[in-house]
């Protein structure tokens, strides 16, 4: 295969540089880079026009479901969804039955991912035994293994001795502990985020301090101990300022925003008719958190752009509000939402959109990063900064169609995808 894009925008995320050039791939590896590159052999011309390359896209946060929830998704279906939305590489959450909390699933799952030959699958580890928040899982034995972060994803360690513990035994090998911060006690039977709406809807609302005290917990912990700390999905500008604080005191603290909190509010509950696809936890906010999220974001104190891509069975989510389970699909959509949103909208430059998807991730995980540089691997996705059409969920390849964006026209769609010099995905079609 021989492919050479024309002047396209290259994003060297790993390096703080834009530009535009040709970039051409033969034998899936990258061969030149730089302008005007003119060869005579027969090769595919691919016009950069409007067209942006990134190396090495990763979410960092997806719930793949296997082992135990394959009515939900499974590594294969959630990987094909994966390289469709553009990302060569995947963290996996280990809220599965049984929990990735021992070394035997955390390489069923490498070796799964290698069968399957797409998206790269890494797997977090659990912090705790059966994510039961009381004994420290077998931290060490994991990470030999290849678990590159723990989290009880899905609950919160409300022990804090536990995390104590837990951040002390994980610095010892330079992995983060992924924290969902929820202090249950506060969110119990929730829905929704707490306050009027919530009042007007008749539903139970989740307040945001159970969000922002066992951010400022964590915070405070990760500096007793000194260990890496990650906070997930946050959503409430109070947390932010914890962060902004924890930052601004040389703590180990890094911190991810999800697409959906950047895009929709708690009204859209309201306006959607009570669309099951709005809930999600931690819960859609305000326009003034969500607009503080777009601010950090811009000003780096949020390091990550994750999906938390969480698919359900529409059994799941075709019922009462309150009884409906949380969390939308959204590895196939996210890119589109941060383009149209974040830079066309927003104008927040595409270099800083996907720093925050590609190297950042890397770095925190501590994730093999391929550059755009001759000689490696093409490990690099193509996007369409101009290219618009409507979110089709009926065309997802995640088993998840639980999308509130089913219908929404978006701009920046993913065109191809190359993992470790493989062409995997192109224009709607996925290839082995």
């Amino acid at each position: 295969m021989k492919i050479l894009i024309k002047n396209a925008i290259l994003l060297h995320t790993d390096k703080n540089k834009e530009e535009i050039g040709d970039l051409y791939i033969e034998d899936g590896h990258i061969r030149g880079i730089g302008k005007e590159l003119n060869l005579d052999q027969n090769v595919e011309i691919v016009d950069g026009k409007n067209k942006v390359v990134v190396p090495t896209l990763i979410d960092m946060h997806v719930h793949f479901r296997e082992p135990g929830y394959e009515w939900k998704e499974t590594l294969e279906t959630g990987s094909m969804a994966a390289v469709a939305g553009g990302f060569t590489a995947v963290a996996c959450m280990p809220n599965t039955n049984p929990p990735i909390d021992n070394r035997m699933i955390v390489r069923y799952i490498y070796e799964k991912s290698n069968i399957i030959g797409l998206a790269r699958i890494y797997p977090i580890g659990t912090i705790t035994k059966g994510r039961e928040g009381i004994e420290i899982s077998e931290i060490g034995d994991m990470f030999l293994a290849g678990a590159k972060a723990f989290s009880d994803d899905g609950k919160c360690v409300l022990n804090s001795e536990v995390l104590r513990c837990a951040l002390e035994y994980a610095k010892a090998f330079d992995v983060p502990i992924i924290e969902h911060a929820e202090d249950t006690n506060l969110t119990s039977e929730g829905s929704m985020n707490w306050g009027k709406t919530a009042i007007v809807l008749g539903l139970k609302g989740m307040p945001w301090v159970a969000e922002a005290s066992i951010v400022a917990r964590d915070i405070f912990l990760a500096s007793l101990t000194e260990g890496k700390l990650h906070l997930a999905h946050i959503s409430c500008w109070q947390s932010v300022e914890m962060i902004r604080w924890g930052k601004e005191k040389g703590i180990n603290v890094t911190c991810e925003v999800t697409p959906h909190h950047l895009v929709l509010t708690e009204d859209y509950v309201k306006e959607s008719g009570y669309d099951t696809n709005t809930k999600m936890n931690p819960p859609l906010r305000t326009e003034k958190d969500q607009e503080v999220l777009w601010e950090a974001l811009e000003s780096d104190i949020i390091d990550v752009i994750a999906t938390d891509h969480a698919p359900h069975h529409i059994d799941e989510k075709m019922i009462e509000y309150n009884l409906a389970e949380f969390g939308i699909s959204g590895i196939e959509t996210a890119i589109p939402l941060m383009v149209t949103y974040g830079f066309h909208q927003r104008k927040i430059p595409l270099l800083k959109i996907f720093k925050k998807m590609s190297y950042n991730p890397a770095k925190i995980l501590n994730l093999p990063f391929i550059p755009l540089e001759e000689g490696v691997p093409a490990n690099l996705t193509i996007i369409d900064i101009e290219a618009e059409k409507e979110v089709d969920k009926d065309k997802f390849f995640s088993k998840g169609k639980n999308t509130p964006f089913h219908g929404w026209r978006l701009k920046g769609w993913p065109i191809m995808t190359f993992v470790e010099g493989r062409l995997v995905y192109r224009e709607g079609k996925i290839f082995r």
